[in-house]
């Protein structure tokens, strides 16, 4: 239930409501500040963020609607009444891409992967401000925790059944930390624009590569994940999570082998990764049948990712090109 934060004759206003607009106007004005930084093209710049915003709104229902379709009494219902239901947070990613594709596909821009780039570092700032909408209601939580009762590992939730108080993971606040860390590290390489061997669109795959192997471990804590319909029990947020990771590990990887060639260890290392990425997908097998042992589990998952990330920047490295020394007459 959303606490609410105004009543004016009938019409009602949520804090979650305020919190997420909040957090949408941060990301257009950090994505204003990021994109006229490194362009003057203030008609894709300001062009990009109705349809951004369109696209995310529509794709983020259908989305929660396909995982949570009991929530609503009929798909029409869903994608045309917004006065309730959900949002899932995916939506507005494949929204924001699909917009700049279609601009770029218009010719009103002609360098997708810079605008991209904005956009991602505009979203961890939105995220980790949108993620504190959940202070307000009980949703994004994780398991009752039993010695631990103090931010930002716990908030306290009242049981809609026994109406006693469990303190619960505080899911949602750990993804907005992360967020926050993302958006300053990497707000920090895109400042670095002369540096070696960066190229337009790195920003955009650290950041997928980060947030979404963070999203593997802390979707898995979830108690109201969305999941796929052909099963009921693998979470979209991880899969698309996964899958952000590993599109960062192949085009590093293409990079590496067209400036180095392909070499014996090129393959150690990914068979390094692959090996961090079954640990990882072990654990979350292994956690899901033993839950008392959730932080064994979830530290030797969060381990394995970050070698895998600290893997695929060691390539995203070995992958720069260096310039052949001079000839010396």
């Amino acid at each position: 239930m959303d606490q609410i934060a105004l009543i004016s004759g009938t019409n009602v206003l949520y804090w979650n409501s305020i919190i997420l607009t909040l957090a949408t106007a941060t990301a257009i004005c950090f994505f204003l500040a990021f994109y006229f930084g490194v362009s003057s093209n203030a008609v894709a710049g300001f062009g990009v963020i109705p349809v951004s915003l369109v696209l995310s709104l529509v794709l983020a229902r259908f989305l929660h609607w396909y995982s949570s379709t009991d929530s609503y009494d009929s798909f029409l219902s869903a994608m045309t009444d917004y006065s309730s239901g959900g949002y899932a947070l995916l939506g507005v990613f494949a929204g924001c891409a699909l917009a700049a594709a279609l601009l770029r596909l218009l010719h009103l821009h002609r360098n997708l992967p810079q605008m991209l780039d904005c956009m991602c570092l505009a979203a961890g700032a939105g995220i980790a401000v949108g993620r504190l909408s959940f202070f307000f209601n009980s949703s994004d939580r994780g398991q009752v925790l039993e010695s631990v009762t103090t931010l930002p590992w716990a908030y306290p939730v009242t049981n809609a059944v026994s109406g006693a108080t469990e303190y619960r993971l505080a899911t949602f606040l750990i993804q907005a930390m992360v967020a926050l860390v993302l958006f300053v590290a990497l707000t920090v390489f895109h400042g670095r624009r002369s540096a070696k061997g960066r190229r337009d669109g790195d920003v955009c795959l650290i950041f997928l590569m980060c947030y979404g192997a963070s999203q593997v471990v802390l979707d898995s804590t979830r108690y109201d994940s969305l999941f796929f319909r052909s099963n009921g029990f693998v979470s979209v947020v991880q899969v698309m999570g996964a899958l952000g990771l590993a599109l960062a590990i192949v085009v590093f990887s293409v990079r590496m082998v067209k400036a180095r060639g392909f070499r014996f260890w090129n393959v150690l290392l990914w068979l390094l990764m692959a090996a961090g990425i079954g640990c990882a997908g072990f654990m979350e097998y292994y956690v899901q049948r033993h839950g008392n042992e959730a932080v064994f589990a979830y530290s030797v998952m969060s381990a394995c990712l970050a070698g895998v990330i600290a893997l695929t920047l060691l390539i995203r490295l070995l992958g720069l090109r260096t310039k052949k020394p001079a000839v010396e007459w």
